[in-house]
């Protein structure tokens, strides 16, 4: 009976420290959860603040600051010049030209939605190398080589989500 009486107890204790445990487990992710959700939210503010205080601050050249597709397609025209081919890369080099009477600044292309290259199946890949913001002068255009891995045959190029076609005669593999 002794024995019995000891395995119950040993089996209650066990059952209590076991949702003691659980408890614990449930409080310690409940707060590492909400630390780095506000933690996201803490990083998306501040990337949004200095996205707006660029756009609507003048810069000491007084350049407009282009990181949307709206602004980009609005004072940009762009165009493949060529694509050329080697083993692990694809380079494309695009021109851009300023439609404005102002220097223009490209800014945020190292985000993955900023910069991307589709294939003629849909399939998109990501810049190889992050780049430095662009610059415009006005009334000029001027060429920007970005690197992608080989993937697929390139169909198009997406700046700030906006679609610039590749023609197939640019094309040098």
């Amino acid at each position: 009976m002794k024995k019995i009486i000891s395995i119950l107890t040993l089996l209650i204790f066990t059952l209590s420290y076991s949702e003691e445990k659980s408890a614990v487990t449930d409080v310690v992710s409940s707060v590492v959860s909400g630390v780095v959700s506000t933690g996201k939210n803490v990083l998306k503010g501040v990337k949004e603040g200095i996205n707006t205080g660029r756009q609507d601050g003048k810069s000491l050249d007084e350049a407009l600051i282009i990181y949307d597709k709206e602004n980009f397609e609005k004072n940009i025209v762009p165009f493949v010049l060529s694509v050329t081919k080697d083993k692990l890369e694809y380079r494309v080099t695009v021109g851009l030209k300023n439609k404005t009477d102002r220097m223009i600044r490209l800014t945020n292309l190292n985000e993955k939605k900023s910069l991307q290259l589709l294939d003629t199946e849909g399939f998109a890949v990501f810049a190889i190398s992050s780049f430095d913001d662009i610059n415009i002068p006005k009334q000029s255009s001027v060429k920007s080589t970005f690197i992608f891995p080989v993937d697929g045959k390139p169909a198009m190029i997406k700046i700030y989500e906006s679609e610039i076609k590749i023609d197939e005669k640019a094309v040098k593999e």
